[in-house]
This record gives structure tokens, sequence and C-alpha cells, in this order.
């Protein structure tokens, strides 16, 4: 759900540093400058076991290192809530009763993404932990009763991606893909082993775009 990742996101842009992004250095120090770099973030991920597709909105702050040999990209996320539709299948595969219930699903990315950006070659990767948390689950009809405890229901353990991509223009949005596996959950009340039946595995795809706040 945002590598679907306090992970989905991640990224910089070389924008920033040619558009008059703040650069840090250090107080009567030579160090090499730290370029920071707000952005805007959408993050749209491919739950794989229920079929569904969950987009983010957000923020990101990334720097780079200029000074680092390697690893030189560290990136804060921050997104808001979104929401996904549960079905129930009935026959897996075959036939589904839709639509019996809406989760409301935030991202909580477990510290800053870290990676690499190759300023020769342009390439873009970067490692973002997360741990997906289940605030709400409501029926259609009583849409005030929440049918898992709302601080407690996430993955029992954080999810991780690996988020690759390529540098284009100075001012252009910078697009991450990955893949992910979505761990058990916990902490769901009686509805815990259904949430991980319907939800957790593999196969699921994320597309990462930010763009530079200029």
């Amino acid at each position: 759900m945002a590598h679907t990742a306090r992970r989905i996101g991640i990224a910089l842009t070389a924008a920033g540093a040619a558009a008059g992004v703040a650069v840090a250095t250090s107080p009567g120090a030579s160090a090499d400058p730290v370029v920071t770099l707000p952005q805007t973030a959408k993050v749209s991920t491919y739950v794989a076991k229920p079929g569904k597709t969950v987009v983010f909105s957000g923020t990101q702050t990334a720097k780079i290192d200029l000074g680092a040999a390697g690893n030189n990209l560290s990136a804060t996320l921050d997104l808001k809530p979104a929401t996904m539709k549960v079905d129930l299948p009935i026959i897996p595969g075959v036939f589904s009763i839709p639509g019996i219930a809406t989760a409301t699903l935030q991202i909580e990315p477990v510290g800053p993404a870290t990676g690499n950006v190759n300023l020769t070659t342009k390439d873009v990767e970067a490692t973002q932990q997360f741990n997906i948390h289940i605030t709400k689950l409501t029926p259609p009809i009583f849409s005030f009763i929440n049918l898992v405890p709302s601080q407690t229901c996430k993955t029992a353990t954080p999810a991780s991606m690996h988020l690759t991509g390529e540098l284009t223009g100075l001012t252009d949005p910078l697009t991450l893909s990955s893949t992910y596996t979505i761990p058990k959950f916990t902490g769901c009340g009686l509805l815990t082993p259904l949430i991980t039946q319907l939800t957790s595995g593999g196969g699921n795809t994320v597309t990462a775009t930010f763009t530079p706040q200029l």
C-alpha cells in the first residue's frame, strides 16, 4: 500500500538543486552542502489480494548530501489517510459481496526513507519501511460504527519497499516504483484473522510521484 510506503515514498528531485532550494552548511565550516527538497507526494498502490487500488496524497521533504560518496538521500514522508472498499469473497476469485465495509488506511513510515541519487546516471533508489494502520472499518449503513480498535489495528511488522526510478528534467516530477509484501495484521480484535486473510501477502505494487514545490 504506497512501498502503497514510515514508508512508502521517497524521492528527491535534482530539480530542487537547480531551482533554488535551501542549501544548508555548517556555520564556519567547509562542509559539503545538504540540499533540502520540499515536495508534494502522490502514492498509488495496488493491493493484490482484494484487487483494489488506493491513492494517498501528502508531502515529502527529501535531503541530498552532495558530499556523500553513496547513500546520499534521506526523505521524510507524510501522507493523509485514504479509504478502500472492502469486499467479502464467497468463492475466492469467482464471487464476492462488494462493499461490505469501508476501510480507512493510514501509512505510518518507520523513520525516513534512505537511498541514493546518482547525479551522473540520474538513477534514484530508496528503501522505505512502513506500517499500514487501519483506523476505521465501517459498514455501509451504520457508518458511525467502527468494527476495529482505532489505535491498534495495523501490520504486526513493518512492510518494506525498495523504490527505483530515474530523474528526467530539472523541474519534472520524479516517479519511483516498487513491489512489496503486506505482513499479517494484529490488534484488530475478532476481525484480525479475516483482515489478514483478505489483505496480507505479496504481489502488491506501488507508484510514487514526487513533485518539487518551487
